[in-house]
């Protein structure tokens, strides 16, 4: 995404979140070098998603057709400002007939428009996604590690905040979100529109309860969507320049590997300049210290 020359960014943390909460941020070893030196937060488009959930960005239909139904008074007004003029206007004046036509073929792409513009803002917004949890996961080193070989990166919300309020505002983005996931039952038929809604916000703060194990965390930006240019909206990603060094705590590299490959990703750390330990997680570590108490 271009930036536009302007402000810092202003970060709000949501109600869900406090800044004493850990994150952890599991990636591959090539996702660590790049967050080192690219210098800066990467914010992906929901979009980029979409193979490993294709609901993401979406909430339960409830809620989107809570959505669609706020204009129904609108159009039930159109609609019988139609058919009142047709039933008391010359109709065969062919410019009236014209134009009666082509406001009622406007009003009947309305469902269409509404998908079109409920995709772009939901598959447009963009996020950074981190991990809650005081504790490693087993099942997060397996799934976001490249072969075994991942990397973990801790902090908390407060210096993630802290980060972040360095980045670079654009024209029409000048806030970025932290907000916790809510996961619900997309199935489940007695969902109200009220329940889709976290801190005041849907996009993107739900997902479906099959991946609660993620216990997500998200730094989210609304779309760069110019509502007068649709066609020509592009989604692209967000780098929020910031001094990633701040705000990580410590560097863990994966259970599954050995030796050499954590001292390999402690000379990285270093080139850096990261002054944080590097260490490897101690998930598999044996289980002799249950019997220290007989030393």
């Amino acid at each position: 995404m271009e930036l536009d020359q302007g402000g810092v960014v202003e970060v709000e943390v949501l109600k869900s979140l406090n800044d004493d909460m850990v994150l952890w941020r599991y990636m591959s070893l090539d996702k660590f070098v790049n967050l080192l030196d690219d210098g800066g937060v990467y914010f992906a488009p929901l979009g980029s998603y979409m193979t490993s959930d294709p609901y993401e960005g979406f909430p339960p239909a409830v809620a989107i057709k809570a959505m669609y139904s706020v204009s129904d008074s609108f159009y039930k007004e159109a609609f019988d400002h139609i058919s009142s003029l047709e039933s008391t206007v010359d109709q065969k004046n062919p410019e009236f007939l014209g134009a009666i036509q082509k406001a009622k073929d406007h009003l009947a792409t309305r469902s269409a428009v509404f998908r079109k513009l409920f995709n772009l803002l939901s598959k447009g917004a963009l996020v950074s996604c981190w991990y809650h949890s005081e504790y490693q996961s087993e099942a997060m080193w397996k799934l976001y590690s490249d072969q075994g070989k991942g990397i973990a990166v801790k902090t908390t919300v407060g210096k993630l905040r802290l980060a972040l309020e360095a980045a670079t505002a654009t024209n029409r983005q000048t806030k970025i979100f932290l907000g916790k996931v809510r996961y619900l039952d997309y199935s489940d038929p007695t969902i109200a529109p009220s329940d889709c809604v976290v801190d005041g916000h849907i996009i993107p703060l739900l997902k479906r309860v099959s991946y609660s194990h993620e216990n997500e965390v998200r730094a989210f930006l609304c779309p760069d969507l110019d509502i007068n240019n649709l066609d020509d909206f592009v989604i692209k990603p967000y780098m929020a320049n910031c001094d990633v060094l701040s705000f990580i705590d410590g560097i863990y590299v994966s259970p599954f590997v050995r030796g050499p490959y954590v001292k390999a990703v402690g000379a990285i750390a270093k080139s850096f300049g990261l002054s944080c330990s590097v260490e490897q997680s101690n998930l598999l570590a044996g289980a002799d210290d249950l019997f220290h108490w007989l030393d």
